[in-house]
Formats: structure tokens, sequence, C-alpha cells
């Protein structure tokens, strides 16, 4: 009887363990796939803000879960966003150090998706609206969020 019960146990833990996938290769992937099913679900990138704003784009067949590569997908599309975005920064700040009239040192610039955020403190309301309105002629720029304020 002892020995039908370690069979029996045995037989489960090995069933448990034969379930799981073995890693995928990819130490990012593998690192979110906390049960180890080879599989990332909404809740295992919760914690990724990028990520699991592109979660539903990215799940292909809609299965609520990503494979290797529908991840793969996920983060070059993050990626493309980054590049983006910092050229945008980029464009915008080299424009304001050889733009007449415009204090580039004074003025912060951030993109995210493209929509460029200006903040800092300048001279005059026309250097508030010449930012601006450089800003929003870059290719690329969606929205001009303009949070500069006159000393």
């Amino acid at each position: 009887m002892d020995r039908l019960l370690i069979a029996a146990c045995a037989a489960l833990l090995a069933t448990a363990a034969w379930a799981q996938k073995s890693p995928s290769g990819n130490a990012a992937f593998d690192g979110l796939d906390k049960n180890r099913d080879g599989y990332l679900e909404s809740q295992e990138v919760a914690g990724e803000k990028e990520l699991a704003k592109r979660f539903k784009k990215f799940d292909a067949n809609h299965d609520g879960k990503w494979t290797l590569d529908e991840y793969i997908k996920a983060n070059k599309d993050n990626d493309q966003r980054i590049a983006a975005d910092s050229t945008i920064t980029t464009k915008v700040k080299s424009l304001f150090l050889v733009e007449k009239g415009i204090p580039s040192t004074a003025i912060s610039v951030e993109t995210y998706e493209g929509t460029v955020l200006l903040s800092g403190m300048v001279d005059s309301k026309d250097q508030v609206a010449h930012a601006g309105k450089v800003a929003a002629g870059v290719s690329g720029v969606k929205k001009v969020e303009n949070k500069l304020t006159v000393k």
C-alpha cells in the first residue's frame, strides 16, 4: 500500500513537472511567465506599463495570452515608439537652439506617443506662443502641450 501511494505521488509530481513548458530562451519573457506555462497573460505583464497597454493589440488570436512571438512584436512596437518620440524631442530641441527669440536652455521638451510637452519659464507670452508653434511644426508631432510660463 505504501509503495502504491509513493508511486501515485511520484506520478502526480511528474505530470505537473511535465505540464510546465521549458524556458523559451528569452530571459525577459521567461521572467514574466510566473506560472511557467509558456505564455504571458495580462496579469503577468500588468507591472510593465507599456506592455500592458499593448496586450490586446498584440494578442493576435484573442486567446488572452501572448506567445513569445506576440511578446516580441509588442516590444518591437514599443521600441519603435521610443525611437520616434526621441527623434521628435531631438528635432524640437535642435530647432529651439537655432530659432531666434526662443530661450532653448530654459525649455524642457518631453515627447510621449507624438505628444510634445513643453515646460519651463520664459520671458514673454510671445516666446510661449513661438515655442509652441515651432514644436507643432515638427514632423510626427500629433499634439503640443505648452506648459511654458512667463517669469
